[in-house]
């Protein structure tokens, strides 16, 4: 349940693959399952609030309890069309902030995984060439922020838990198309719950 936030919300909206009309059920199940885990697992790196949880091989048990409930993900929206649409919310807080940074960069990069190497390359070379010019101050302040995130996740000894997560989610059939991330004041339907 999404309780109230006088900061609003962060919304993420998640477009699959158009691939398959009929997907099974247990690649949906499977998706949803990883793409939560994967939020919990960043939030639980990037959110100061859990710089004491410790990792253990049970982590990604499913009815497992990673986070508090004010900073899970709600379901806003969950439509089984072609494609799957996803919409879930969270408080717009600075630790989601972070923790919403650091899920699109890996989903951007679990996309990319079946391009073409040469297209990559390409652009590879244009973004260091842009990085080279005086005027690249933005981008090079994500790069600090994914080292910043990989060295807390080897930090608090997680690899194989980010790469096991990551590896599931590469593996599913279930592909992520587009990812779209907003911030709203008042979720719809949202003025009349309580903190």
């Amino acid at each position: 349940m999404l309780l109230t936030s006088e900061f609003g919300y962060y919304q993420i909206e998640l477009r699959t693959n158009d691939g398959d009309n009929y997907p099974a059920l247990t690649d949906i199940s499977y998706f949803l399952h990883d793409f939560n885990l994967f939020y919990e697992f960043t939030r639980v790196i990037a959110d100061p609030k859990y710089r004491n949880y410790h990792f253990s091989r049970f982590f990604t048990y499913r009815n497992r309890r990673r986070i508090d409930e004010p900073d899970q993900l709600s379901v806003e929206r969950l439509s089984k069309e072609s494609p799957l649409l996803i919409i879930v919310a969270v408080a717009a807080l600075p630790s989601a902030a972070g923790t919403i940074w650091a899920l699109v960069q890996i989903f951007e990069k679990i996309a990319n995984l079946g391009l073409n190497r040469e297209i990559l390359k390409l652009n590879r070379d244009k973004l260091r060439r842009e990085l080279q010019e005086p005027h690249s101050g933005p981008i090079g302040v994500s790069q600090n922020g994914d080292v910043t995130f990989r060295e807390q996740i080897h930090i608090r000894e997680a690899e194989y838990i980010y790469e096991r997560i990551e590896r599931h989610l590469g593996e599913n059939p279930i592909r992520i198309r587009e990812i779209e991330v907003t911030y709203t004041r008042q979720l719809p339907g949202n003025g009349d719950k309580k903190k």
